[in-house]
């Protein structure tokens, strides 16, 4: 009895030796992204239907903080924080929205990394992506109201930078890979807002 009493105490110490590792991995990342000041990064993005991919868009994100640009082929969007702007490039109109704190996470790749906090039961792996020695953090939702069910984040072991984030939500999964990630990079404070003058016929769709 008492052997199994302490293998039970071993391997709930083992749990929870594992999640504080993955929880520092993504401590450090989450830091390393706040650091960065404003981020320039270049990224693919795949979504799939079970295992078979359903399409896939490359594009830039332009970081700071909360606020964002983001450019597809297909699609323009600025986040000053608050409001956002999406302008899809076939068309001359322009949805304006102020997103939920849940909608900015469907939208914003970084703000997955601070899900962490939200209620998820964490483990961390070492592997090797694109070359590069990485930590594998799998995020596991503890409960079903949350907006994905599963994350999983690769990063660098050298400094803690993204280079992966795959989430699954009723049961399909979407893959942001990240190519590349320049920091303290130097932009107009006007950047994340909607260039009116650049597009000086557009029509406004308010959807506050």
């Amino acid at each position: 009895m008492k052997k199994t009493i302490l293998a039970a105490i071993l391997c709930l110490n083992g749990l929870t030796s594992a999640a504080q590792s993955a929880r520092t991995v993504l401590d450090r990342t989450a830091a390393r992204i706040t650091q960065s000041g404003c981020i320039r990064a270049k990224f693919n993005a795949t979504a799939f239907s079970g295992t078979t991919e359903q399409g896939s868009t490359s594009g830039t994100l332009i970081l700071e903080g909360r606020k964002f640009y983001m450019e597809t082929p297909d699609m323009l969007t600025w986040f000053d924080g608050t409001t956002q702007w999406t302008k899809l490039a076939n068309n001359n109109e322009v949805n304006v929205a102020e997103p939920t704190e849940e909608e900015q996470e469907a939208i914003n790749p970084y703000t997955l990394i601070n899900i962490y906090k939200k209620g998820y039961s964490l483990s961390v792996t070492k592997g090797t992506l694109r070359g590069q020695k990485t930590f594998c953090v799998r995020m596991k939702a503890k409960k079903k109201s949350q907006t994905y069910s599963d994350i999983i984040v690769d990063v660098t072991q050298a400094d803690y930078t993204p280079l992966c984030i795959r989430t699954r939500q009723h049961g399909d999964w979407s893959r942001l890979a990240i190519l590349s990630f320049q920091p303290n990079q130097q932009v107009s404070p006007t950047a994340f807002t909607f260039p009116t003058d650049k597009y000086p016929d557009v029509e406004y769709i308010d959807l506050r």
